[in-house]
């Protein structure tokens, strides 16, 4: 499953292709999103960010492209009309008049608006983002300390979204080796 570092990374060659730029045509292969299309042709990409393992993409009509790329979903970024070679289901195509964005495989996507943003039942549940620049380890270690946390293996917070936001099992396991702590501590 893509961690946090690969969802950012993808968010980032996002950004640089089409952040800022007006989105000529919207494509969804979720019919339940298909009523969306036209709404969000013709928008402004106002953002791309992350939290956790989320992708989250913002427009200017208020509303926000929410997708978790599970186990095997996977955005491309190709200059408009090229396509990747892939057998993969395309479920989001987001194109600019040059470039666009594809996500192949998920099926954890929804197009939001501001309220039901914040009630996301995912996002409302998440922890500080482990690439957020103002976590501080001060944070975590008061994150801890607190009874939701406290008595817990590292090996098991590590996995717990709740604890913090985009760490997966070979980064948990990663950095449980290099500093040398047993999992079950």
């Amino acid at each position: 499953m893509p961690e946090g570092p690969e969802i950012r990374r993808a968010a980032d060659r996002i950004a640089a292709a089409i952040a800022g730029q007006r989105l000529a045509e919207v494509r969804f292969g979720l019919p339940r999103l298909r009523r969306f299309e036209d709404e969000l042709t013709g928008a402004r990409v106002v953002g791309v960010e992350t939290r956790g393992k989320a992708l989250l993409i913002a427009f200017d009509p208020g509303l926000t492209l929410y997708a978790h790329n599970q186990l095997y979903g996977v955005w491309y970024v190709r200059r408009r009309g090229e396509l990747p070679s892939t057998a993969r289901s395309l479920r989001v195509a987001l194109h600019t008049e040059t470039d666009s964005a594809l996500l192949y495989s998920v099926s954890d996507i929804a197009v939001l608006d501001a309220d039901r943003l914040l009630r996301h039942p995912y996002l409302t549940r998440l922890g500080p983002d482990l690439l957020d620049p103002a976590l501080h380890w001060r944070d975590l270690a008061r994150r801890l300390h607190g009874p939701a946390f406290r008595n817990r293996s590292l090996g098991a917070l590590y996995l717990d979204q709740g604890f913090l936001a985009g760490l997966g099992n070979y980064l948990r396991s990663e950095i449980l080796v290099v500093a040398a702590l047993h999992p079950a501590l």
